[in-house]
Formats: C-alpha cells, structure tokens, sequence
C-alpha cells in the first residue's frame, strides 16, 4: 500500500511539474518559453500525452510552441502525431507535420504520404511534401517527385522553401 501512496504521490508531482511548464511555454516571455520547451522535451515519453491535448486545444501560435516541445520529446511522439495528423484540420496538423519531420522518424512516412495525397490546403501539402524529404525514405520522395510532376515549378518551389526552412 505504501508504495502505492509513493507512486501516486511522485505521478502527481511530474503532473505538477509538466503543467507548470506548459504554462509558462505558453505563457512566459521568449526565454522562458524556450526554457519550458526544452525542459518538456527532455522528459521524453511523460510529457507526450499532455502536450498532445494542449495542441488540440490551444490557438495557432501557441501550437507551434507545443510542435517544438514534442519534437524534443523524440520518437514517444511519433505515435500521438500520427494520429493528430490523420484526424486534426490543417491549423492543427500543420505543426504536427512539423514535428514529425524534426523526429526523423520512418514511421511518418506512409501517413504524411496519405496528407499530400488527400489535403486541398497548398499550404499543408508543401509543409508534408517538405517532411517528407526531410525524413529521406526512398517512397516519400518518390511521392513528392510525383507531386512535383503533377503541380508544377510554383508547388515545388513551395516545397522547396518549407524545406530549408524546417
């Protein structure tokens, strides 16, 4: 029973702590919500669920604040950012698409793959066909180029700047 009482009371203080750090990420000045953003994503995988639901509920700006912390969090995310990006609209994907690319993980491609099929927004499509070659797979490339070849130099260009800007 007693370690019970210890687990719930060390789970209740990490909860503690990660809400006090959303809060000031988003709420804070620049430093302090870079200062946030670094702390959350070191704390890996306990972070990934909170920070999930804050992406869903919070305005544009302070999305793209919640994207950086879960890239930092790394490949515990890759799963809940999936799922943001086959439901979420594109306010909300967007920055979700984003972190996919800074993890770097492999298991993005085939949804990000379904995003530049499927999306009407220019805008998203650049942002994933631009996650898409930064994640290198041989099948996401080949997915751009043929997007490429379907939407012509203005979309590439796009592209082409979303993709050195990530």
């Amino acid at each position: 029973m007693q370690k019970t009482i210890e687990r719930r009371e060390v789970r209740e203080e990490g909860n503690a702590e990660i809400r006090e750090l959303i809060y000031a990420m988003l709420n804070g000045d620049t430093y302090t919500s870079l200062q946030a953003i670094g702390a959350l994503g070191a704390m890996g995988a306990p972070v990934v669920e909170p920070l999930v639901r804050t992406l869903l509920t919070v305005d544009s700006d302070a999305r793209w604040s919640v994207a950086m912390a879960l890239a930092r969090a790394g490949t515990e995310a890759v799963e809940p950012l999936v799922g943001v990006v086959l439901v979420a609209d594109d306010g909300i994907k967007n920055p979700a698409i984003w972190a996919l690319a800074e993890i770097g993980d492999r298991r993005a491609v085939d949804p990000l793959v379904g995003t530049l099929r499927t999306s009407r927004s220019e805008c998203c499509r650049a942002l994933t066909a631009a996650a898409l070659l930064k994640l290198g797979d041989p099948a996401g490339i080949a997915e751009v180029e043929k997007t490429f070849e379907q939407s012509g130099e203005g979309f590439a260009g796009l592209v082409m700047e979303a993709f050195e800007g990530t």
